[in-house]
């Protein structure tokens, strides 16, 4: 496993500074339980280039002149505890001569970069997934390819991408955001004079002006609470993006906060995602759409008695066949008498018994959700008269 490392030494009449880096490296392996022999040392420290500075005078009065010395440390694949190793060897080696010590290539290092990157790519394009399905049902009658037309948060404008170039590449400009802009957004800038002037005059009422004022680019409660919800884990995932982009090694800290973001983000957005999951329609069975029907109708042709607070519903062939229901609890029950009745003239049979069970409740509700809301001041009056 190849290592890549450049040092700046101060070079005096006797430094063999190659020797002074196996000599840190014997040590390094031996305190880590590694037996290797002295030619097995030698090997692994391989040098690569060397470029002299001028001569110096330290502080003592001695000369020397400070060189840079590249080298590549090739510890083999048995090496144990590699990244321990790795790591005291470049602190230990950074002391006198060593003035200065960058270590460039590092496998291990690349190793986790690219798992990292795997993970935030990932994570990124569910958040550009998330963030297109609120942004297009926020702005259906909108440009597409202009969803923060409303937004303070802009992509650069120097790079800011054409509508043809984004169609071309199936994009939109969530991707050409970063991590760090993603957090502003559901936030409108700040009006400047000629616009609120323009504002004034096109609403008549002031609490029109102000609706238009506090307004936010994304209005759906549960979308504007998810997009509030990023701002909380961003800062984490940006700061190891940015190690991962510009092949940085990450600190202890930033690792750790990013191992506690991005479950936690990744969370969020599936289970956003998971309330618009497509599923495959039912086929619908003749006698389930019997019951659904026949509760249907009845709903449809049912009279309202506001004096009274009652429903009366009527049979779909005899209109002299009717019930009353005084509350929620008895129509539902007459439904459901009426949905089972349906149900079972048209359900088949084996041996004389029904092959299928009727959920005449379950009808009863669906059909009922689009009524909830009458039903519920309809019936108020009696409750309210009750108590």
């Amino acid at each position: 496993m190849m290592f890549e490392f450049l040092i700046a030494y101060h070079h005096a009449p006797d430094t063999e500074i190659v020797e002074v880096i196996r000599d840190v490296l014997s040590k390094v392996l031996e305190d880590n339980l590694n037996e290797f022999d002295g030619e097995a040392v030698e090997r692994m420290v391989v040098p690569s280039l060397e470029r002299p500075g001028d001569y110096l005078v330290g502080g003592d009065g001695d000369e020397f002149r400070r060189v840079l010395f590249g080298f590549t440390l090739d510890l083999p694949e048995e090496t144990g505890s590699i990244r321990t190793v790795v790591d005291e060897f470049s602190e230990a080696l950074n002391t006198a001569p060593v003035v200065h010590l960058v270590k460039f290539d590092d496998p291990l290092i690349r190793a986790d970069l690219a798992r990292w990157a795997d993970e935030i790519y990932a994570l990124e394009m569910k958040l550009r997934r998330v963030l297109t399905l609120v942004y297009l049902h926020a702005y259906q009658d909108g440009d597409p390819y202009d969803l923060l037309s409303e937004e303070s948060t802009q992509t650069i404008a120097k790079e800011r991408p054409k509508p043809e170039h984004m169609k071309d590449r199936a994009e939109n400009q969530f991707f050409h955001l970063t991590f760090s802009q993603y957090v502003g957004l559901n936030r409108r800038p700040e009006f400047k004079l000629p616009e609120l002037l323009e504002l004034i005059r096109d609403k008549e009422a002031y609490d029109a002006l102000r609706e238009e004022l506090a307004r936010a680019p994304v209005e759906d409660e549960d979308d504007a609470v998810l997009l509030a919800g990023l701002k909380e884990r961003m800062e984490a995932i940006e700061a190891m993006r940015n190690c991962c982009a510009h092949s940085r090694r990450p600190s202890k800290k930033v690792i750790e906060n990013y191992d506690n973001a991005r479950p936690l983000l990744d969370q969020l957005l599936d289970s956003y995602l998971v309330r618009w999951e497509w599923s495959e329609p039912v086929e619908e069975m003749p006698w389930d759409a019997a019951a659904r029907e026949a509760v249907e109708h009845a709903m449809e042709h049912a009279r309202w008695d506001e004096e009274n607070q009652e429903i009366t519903l009527f049979d779909a062939d005899d209109d002299r066949m009717q019930w009353t229901a005084s509350g929620i609890g008895e129509l539902q029950d007459q439904l459901a008498q009426i949905a089972a009745s349906a149900f079972y003239a048209n359900a088949p049979r084996e041996g004389g018994e029904f092959v299928f069970e009727c959920d005449e409740y379950g009808v009863v509700e669906s059909v009922l959700d689009d009524y909830r809301e009458r039903l519920e001041e309809f019936f108020k009056a009696r409750d309210d008269a009750d108590d």
